[in-house]
């Protein structure tokens, strides 16, 4: 035998064991891999339900411009709706949105609508405040389930989420713009 070589040896029992973490380790992962695991897309619906209220793109709106929305929550509601802010509060309002989107029909002059989405914590919070801040004068918008509108102002709830469409001007297409644009918000929410 040649000096400072090793005589090579057989594998033993104890190299076996050394093998049985790694064996254990590769059963774990079969195992885990064949369970059963939430629907992505019932995954991102609670996401984005958790991430807040949301407006619509101006293009997704048919608007030719929309301003950067403002975020409200509970302690800061005030500086948005000072004297509404205590009935909002009292239903349950958690959070909101508020944007302002630019319209220009064919043929007429550029109509401003504001958009406000406020987030109730229940769906009783968001029909309660709709039904609060109905008009008297409003009928039910075909195209767009469960929205109200008198041709300036179009109400709508979805969820725990109340859309409140407020035209700054007035014109004949007031009403159509404000149904477009709540047809664009039912179609982005989760």
């Amino acid at each position: 035998m040649r000096r400072g070589v090793r005589p090579v040896t057989r594998p033993r029992a104890w190299h076996a064991l050394l093998l049985l973490p790694l064996a254990g380790i590769a059963v774990w992962l079969v195992v885990r891999g064949r369970a059963v695991r939430d629907d992505p897309a019932a995954v991102l619906a609670a996401l984005r339900a958790t991430a807040g209220p949301t407006l619509p793109d101006a293009g997704a709106a048919g608007a030719t411009g929309r301003s950067e929305p403002s975020s409200y929550d509970r302690d800061t509601l005030y500086e948005y709706i000072d004297g509404a802010a205590e009935a909002y509060l009292s239903r349950g309002f958690e959070r909101c949105v508020v944007a302002t989107y630019t319209v220009a029909p064919a043929g007429t002059e550029a109509l401003d609508i504001t958009a406000e989405v406020y987030r109730f914590s229940a769906v009783g919070g968001a029909t309660g405040q709709m039904d609060a801040e109905r008009p008297a004068a409003a009928q039910p918008v075909g195209g767009v389930p469960g929205a109200l509108s008198d041709s300036t102002t179009l109400l709508s709830v979805r969820g725990c989420d109340y859309l409140k469409l407020t035209s700054l001007g007035s014109g004949r297409d007031a009403g159509k713009a404000l149904a477009g644009l709540a047809a664009a918000w039912h179609r982005v929410q989760p």
